[in-house]
Order: structure tokens, then C-alpha cells, then sequence
């Protein structure tokens, strides 16, 4: 498959008052192709939004390149960054706080289209139709609205420009269990009829299981171990994986697998750091752990960061 977006040894730090750097992503490598759902997973302060939003070139990166479509988006003209950020669309986790409660939906639905000078372009009743939506709701306003259906607004409004990359961050955590199968429902049929390429940010691995290719697993702003979405899930080979997959409930013991607790706190990003980030959280960790950063290592078409680890 061709990659949509490719990432290369990205890196973003920020300056913090009173001194200090913190690193978000650092070194970061990953491609997104047609048709694929990337799941960036982690826990909250790991990076992947950052990440994210570098890919949707809403924060410049440090370092690093970006290439669509196989060409490098450094020292293109601002005409052509644009039409890139056309086909680059996000959908943010809040739909309420994504939508403007002065607009109906339906005007919402063709404001991309309105700034472009493209309004009429493309019919918003189409759109609606495309997001399961009665067309009738044109004339609602967002607070009328319930969490799902703003959702569909925010996605149906993401496919005006006809986008080739949804960057989805965290776009079902607000919702309820139920709506949020809904909601992945429709993005899995948008993309089978599209083709899209999906970018998606996740903290919950029993969401990411459903509806992912491939799975890159992000501690302190690096990717720890990447690879197809069922081999990580069912064959985790760093212990930070094994952690995050222990923490998702289950339903009966039959489901239940023997993995590492959940232990302790992410240290600071701001901290000065030798060795494997993750060696104070890791009931495997060995003095190699503690001094030497681990290089990717690959086992199949799985890449991970740890010394330990092994194609078992």
C-alpha cells in the first residue's frame, strides 16, 4: 500500500517557564496508507496527541520530516501546504466544544466548504446522509443535539473537503459505550466506502482492538513496540504493552491472561534520563535496562524497544 502520510524521526520539545524542556515526541517514525487505521496508544501525557497533531501540521515539529504522498512537505508553497491541510482533517474528542453553538448544523457541516469558497460544492444534506444523520437536523443548533449525534455532525464536517487523512483524537472517549460502537460503526463504513486513511489517537486498548491495522504503543514520546493490531494485542512483546493490555477489563476467566500489574507512574518528561525510560515501572528491568537506551529490534513485522524482549 501507498503511505498517505509518513512520519520520520519526528521530535517536539517545549520550553517550560522558569527553565526547562519538556520532550513530547522524540524520534517518533510511522507511516499511515489507504484503507488502514493507525492506533497510537498510550497513557495520557506519552505524547500521541502531540503526535497527531504534527501529522495534521497544527504544531510544527522541532525536527524530522513529513511526506505526503511520497513527497516531502518541507519547501512546498503555501498554496500547496493548503491543499495538503484540506485533505488533513481532525476529529477532536469533545464534538460540544468542536462545534460552534451559534451555527445550526448544517452550517456548521458547510463552513469548510464556505471558507474554501466552495460552498454548493457539495450537497450538506449528502453529508448527513453519509454520517446517518436525518436531514431535518439542518436546522438544529449543537445543544439540541446528543453527544453521538454532535459527533456525527464533527465527522460529516471532516468529509466536506474530502479528506484522504482523518486524524482522529480520542473521538469516542466522551461518549457513552453504546454510542461509541455507533460512532466507530460509521468511521469503519466511511472508510470501506472512501478509502480514507485513518490516524487514531486511543488510551483504551478494547477500542483500538476493534477497529485497527496496526498499533504503535507510545511511552514517554517514543513508539515502544509497533505492529499488526491482532499480534500486538495477542502476543505483546514489551512489558509496557503487556501493562496497558492488563488494565482492559474482562468478562470471564476464560479471558483473563497472566501479564505484568499495572504499576506506579510515568516519570517526568522534564526529567534527564539514562536508559530505558520505562526500567522503574518494569518488573523485568536489569542493570542493562537502567544504563543503556534499547534500540527497535524486530521480530516479524512487530518493532520494539527492549532489551528483553524475544519473538516468543
Amino acid at each position: 500500500m501507498n503511505a498517505v502520510i509518513e512520519l520520520t524521526d519526528l521530535t517536539k520539545a517545549y520550553d517550560l517557564p522558569g527553565g526547562g524542556r519538556l520532550t513530547a515526541v522524540d524520534g517518533v517514525s510511522l507511516q499511515v496508507s489507504a484503507g488502514e487505521t493507525y492506533a497510537l496508544v498510550g497513557e495520557s501525557g506519552c505524547g500521541k496527541s502531540t503526535l497527531a497533531r504534527m501529522a495534521a501540521m497544527l504544531v510544527a515539529r522541532d525536527s524530522g520530516a513529513v511526506a505526503w504522498s511520497g513527497q516531502q512537505v518541507s519547501g512546498l508553497s503555501r498554496r500547496e501546504l493548503r491543499a495538503i491541510r484540506d485533505h488533513t482533517q481532525v476529529v477532536f474528542q469533545d464534538p460540544a466544544a468542536a462545534l460552534s453553538p451559534r451555527l445550526t448544523v448544517a452550517e456548521a457541516v458547510e463552513e469548510p466548504l464556505r471558507i474554501r469558497g466552495r460552498a454548493g460544492s457539495r450537497s450538506v444534506d449528502a453529508l448527513l446522509d453519509a454520517v446517518g444523520l436525518d436531514r431535518s437536523m439542518g436546522t438544529r443548533r449543537p445543544r439540541e443535539l446528543s453527544g453521538g449525534q454532535r459527533q456525527r455532525v464533527v465527522i460529516a464536517r471532516a468529509m466536506a473537503l474530502e479528506p484522504r487523512l482523518l486524524v482522529l483524537d480520542e473521538p469516542v472517549a466522551s461518549l457513552d459505550v453504546s454510542v461509541q460502537a455507533q460512532v466507530l460503526n460509521l468511521l469503519a463504513d466511511l472508510q470501506r466506502e472512501k478509502g480514507h486513511a485513518y490516524l487514531l489517537i486511543a488510551h483504551d486498548l478494547a477500542v483500538v482492538s476493534s477497529v485497527a491495522d496496526r498499533i504503535g504503543v507510545m511511552y514517554l514520546g517514543r513508539i515502544v513496540e509497533e505492529g499488526p493490531a491482532d499480534e500486538v494485542i495477542t502476543r505483546p512483546r514489551h512489558p509496557y504493552t503487556q501493562m496497558l493490555i492488563a488494565s482492559v477489563p474482562v468478562f470471564t476467566p476464560g479471558q483473563q491472561v497472566s501479564r505484568p500489574p499495572v504499576v506506579g507512574d510515568p516519570p517526568s518528561p522534564t526529567e534527564s534520563r539514562t536508559g530505558c525510560a520505562f526500567a522503574d515501572r518494569c518488573v523485568a528491568a536489569t542493570e542493562i535496562c537502567r544504563e543503556t537506551t534499547p534500540e527497535p529490534r524486530t521480530f516479524g513485522s512487530v518493532l520494539v524497544r527492549c532489551h528483553h524482549a524475544s519473538g516468543g
